[in-house]
C-alpha cells in the first residue's frame, strides 16, 4: 500500500470519481451527490492506494479556531475511510500516522489535532482525548447556509491531541465555520 498527499485543487477528474464511490460507499447515509465532500472541500487529502485502486482517505481541513476566547491553529480529520474489504489491515492507522507525521513536521503553524466522531475507541487508541465543549459553527446543508449554532452536542465525540506547547481546555469552541 502506498500513501500520497495531495492539495484538493490538485484532484484529477478520475481521482475524484474513485473518491466519491470511497465515500458513498463508507457514509451510506450522508448525500455525496456526486461530491467528493460532505458539507465542505478539505484543503489536502492523504490517499491510500493499493496499485492503483484507492482503498482509503483522509481529508485535511486547517483552519484556526476560538478556544475559550484564545485562537488556536487546527488541523483537522475529515471523513477518515477505508473501503469495507480492506478494513482490518491497519490502513486507518497508517492514514493517521501520516496525518501526525504531516503535522509534527510543521508544528509551528499547528497547535491541535482535532476529530469530531461518534466511534472514540480507535482515535483513543492512537492518543486522541475526549473533550466536552459548547460549540458554535456554521450549519451548512447541501450549499445552503443556515445561520449560526451554538450547543453542547452529546451524540458526537470531539477529540483532540496537541502537537505545540498550548494546552487543551473544554470549554466553549468557536469552530469559525462550518462542522466537520
Amino acid at each position: 500500500m502506498k500513501l500520497g498527499f495531495i492539495n484538493e485543487f490538485e484532484i484529477d477528474e478520475k481521482m475524484a470519481k474513485n473518491l466519491h464511490q470511497l465515500l458513498q460507499s463508507c457514509f451510506p447515509e450522508a448525500e455525496y451527490r456526486q461530491r467528493i465532500y460532505f458539507k465542505q472541500l478539505p484543503h489536502y487529502r492523504i490517499l491510500a492506494l493499493e496499485g492503483k485502486k484507492l482503498v482509503g482517505q483522509l481529508g485535511i481541513d486547517y483552519r484556526v479556531m476560538n478556544l475559550n476566547g484564545e485562537a488556536v491553529k487546527v488541523f483537522g480529520v475529515v471523513d477518515l475511510c477505508v473501503l469495507e474489504n480492506e478494513r482490518g489491515k491497519g490502513i486507518g492507522k497508517k492514514l493517521m500516522q501520516e496525518f501526525e507525521a504531516i503535522a509534527k513536521r510543521n508544528n509551528d503553524g499547528i497547535d491541535f489535532l482535532f476529530l469530531v466522531t461518534d466511534d472514540a475507541g480507535f482515535y483513543e487508541h492512537l492518543g486522541y482525548e475526549k473533550t466536552k465543549l459548547t460549540t458554535t459553527w456554521l450549519k451548512i446543508d447541501q450549499h445552503n447556509n443556515y445561520g449560526q449554532g451554538t450547543e453542547m452536542i452529546d451524540d458526537a465525540f470531539f477529540m483532540v491531541k496537541a502537537v505545540s506547547d498550548k494546552v487543551w481546555q473544554d470549554g466553549n469552541l468557536d469552530m469559525l465555520g462550518y462542522m466537520y
